[in-house]
């Protein structure tokens, strides 16, 4: 990544990504290392990033598109240090100026590709927008399940299938992540 990244144009502030790309997705591990960051936050600081996590999780429900809830007044990722992934990935080769980030094709394919991996790291967990990820894990029961690795996907359906997060344990790793669909009869 690092020879595609060296015709990148970004710079601190521009932020275009964090605005129009539409999701900020994370794994729960990757959800985890971000709570974890959070609390060395001061408490004030805390609550105002649960106002904004809240607020995003609202619009990215009606919306394709919505800023992300770490971004502060200047257009600087507030989590830089533990952003996840898909926002590292991130880059553009031409100034955005509201029309989208350009990227190597061979960048992209690779992104992807560390993405499903990232997954395989995380066999028991889930993928999703980030607010999604780190609603869930606020859920007490669930973290701590997640942590034992004996969660129960049934149990959390309502946060799965509200937000349409992708479930990693299905098969042996390097399968196919499984989208849990809950019909009337179905169990898991």
């Amino acid at each position: 990544m690092k020879s595609f990244k060296e015709q990148a144009v970004c710079e601190k502030g521009c932020a275009s990504c964090c605005i129009d790309v539409g999701n900020v997705g994370a794994t729960t591990l990757e959800g985890l290392i971000i709570l974890e960051y959070l609390q060395e936050w001061d408490q004030q600081a805390i609550e105002e990033i649960n106002r904004r996590l809240k607020k995003n999780r609202r619009e990215k429900l009606k919306s394709l598109l919505v800023r992300c809830p770490f971004l502060d007044e200047e257009a600087s990722c507030r989590i830089y240090a533990v952003r996840p992934f898909s926002c590292r990935r991130l880059y553009s080769v031409k100034k955005c100026d509201g029309q989208g980030a350009v990227v190597h094709r061979g960048a992209f394919v690779l992104g992807q590709k560390a993405e499903k991996k990232l997954q395989e790291l995380d066999p028991e967990g889930c993928s999703g927008h980030l607010s999604f990820i780190l609603h869930l894990l606020e859920k007490e029961t669930f973290r701590r399940a997640y942590l034992k690795g004996n969660w129960q996907a049934a149990d959390f359906r309502d946060i799965i299938e509200g937000y349409g997060l992708v479930v990693h344990r299905r098969g042996p790793i390097g399968a196919k992540p499984w989208r849990p669909t809950f019909g009337p009869a179905e169990t898991l």
